[in-house]
């Protein structure tokens, strides 16, 4: 194990390689529970467990390959926001149990204890403590319960923008600049804390509705009415939000302004008919469906968001055939990278470069082509590959 420490700040690096056991991880960071005979890691485990930030916030990564681990998580001073990158989770909670695979954030609550196993995972975390949490509802005004704090997972609508892993991408080279400390820490710490707050919704909390569940509320308003371009009074009066909270909750969680939400998911919505047009129709009838007057106006947007000319996504869908079931080229070239590589850490960003697009423009393609993300695609594999290897059918050579 390797630590530093400057004003607050610590690194701490735990692996099998330097001869730190495993059950040092659950004493010193975890407060694991009946370590003699709970915690284990099967022989062959290759892990690794790494630790940034500062008593009310740290980004952790755990990456344990070649067999399984497992132990008991007790009750601690901080919530856990994760997501996998690869591998498979089983916890197990008093009163349920999940299997976490990779794709959208999950969260367990500081206060409920759970039993965990897993195998060849990669774990990427997000740790902060309950009194820094509490104090940030405190100052955003959110009403908290005065009792343990528990949180619910998010909504699918908002799991599907991803908006705190996004964040997390955009302030990973502060966090984890040792240089940051004191109050510019203090100040990122808050940003990920009100996105968490934000996009988790709190239990426990009678009849108030959590800011979570009201931007869930938004975000389905503008799916569901986006054609008739609703005003911001309008989307504000439907999720339960003045138009200023509208206004805040959209910027500090999204990145963006209802109106350009509004726009950004319209533009979608043209692109997604663009790419099942039936017939002769063109660009022009398509965009007016989804309230855009002006071409110009509506071409310089379309570029703006997704690369190319509206009629060039229109020529491409139809070069693909979609009555015959073929995909575009780009989709093609991921899923046949996905297919070699699918017992294989794989990334979006990975995927994208074998495709040659970038990212985001992947996940659009995956959305309009194959009704699925690729992270979903990949899972989907693995889900299929598994149950064949059980049924004793395939397998690899």
């Amino acid at each position: 194990m390797s630590t530093s420490s400057t004003n607050g700040f610590r690194r701490l690096r735990f692996t099998d390689g330097d001869g730190t056991s495993y059950e040092r991880i659950f004493s010193a960071e975890y407060n694991g529970r009946d370590l003699g005979t709970d915690t284990f890691v099967t022989e062959g485990t290759h892990y690794e467990y790494t630790i940034v930030g500062d008593d009310d916030l740290t980004l952790r990564t755990m990456r344990s390959e070649g067999g399984r681990r497992g132990g008991v998580i007790g009750p601690r001073d901080d919530h856990v926001v994760f997501w996998l990158t690869k591998g498979l989770l089983e916890m197990h909670f008093a009163d349920r149990s999940r299997i976490i695979e990779p794709g959208s954030a999950y969260i367990a609550s500081a206060s409920e204890a759970y039993r965990f196993e897993s195998a060849d995972t990669v774990y990427n975390g997000l740790h902060l403590s309950d009194a820094f949490l509490r104090s940030v509802g405190d100052e955003l005004g959110y009403r908290l319960p005065s009792g343990p704090l528990l949180f619910d997972q998010q909504d699918e609508a908002v799991a599907q923008r991803e908006p705190l892993r996004r964040l997390v991408q955009d302030l990973a080279p502060a966090l984890l600049d040792d240089r940051v400390v004191g109050p510019m820490r203090t100040a990122l710490n808050r940003r990920l804390a009100t996105v968490v707050l934000d996009t988790f919704p709190v239990r426990d909390r009678g009849d108030d509705i959590p800011v979570a569940n009201r931007l869930r509320d938004a975000i389905r308003y503008v799916e569901a009415h986006a054609a008739d371009r609703p005003s911001v009074p309008e989307i504000a009066a439907a999720c339960g939000l003045s138009q200023r909270g509208l206004q805040d909750v959209f910027a500090r969680t999204l990145g963006t302004t209802p109106n350009r939400f509004l726009r950004d998911h319209r533009l979608d919505c043209v692109r997604r008919a663009l790419l099942h047009a039936a017939g002769d129709d063109g660009v022009t009838p398509i965009a007016r469906q989804w309230g855009f007057t002006n071409p110009g106006r509506f071409a310089a947007a379309y570029r703006e968001r997704f690369g190319e000319d509206p009629a060039a996504t229109l020529r491409a869908s139809r070069a693909a055939q979609p009555e015959t079931g073929r995909s575009s080229w780009r989709v093609r070239r991921a899923v046949a990278h996905i297919e070699r590589h699918v017992d294989a850490e794989l990334t979006v960003e990975q995927i994208a470069a074998a495709a040659g697009v970038r990212p985001r423009r992947l996940q659009q393609l995956f959305q309009e082509e194959c009704g699925q993300s690729p992270m979903a695609y990949v899972r989907a594999l693995r889900s299929a590959a598994r149950r064949n290897t059980r049924a004793g059918i395939g397998g690899r050579a």
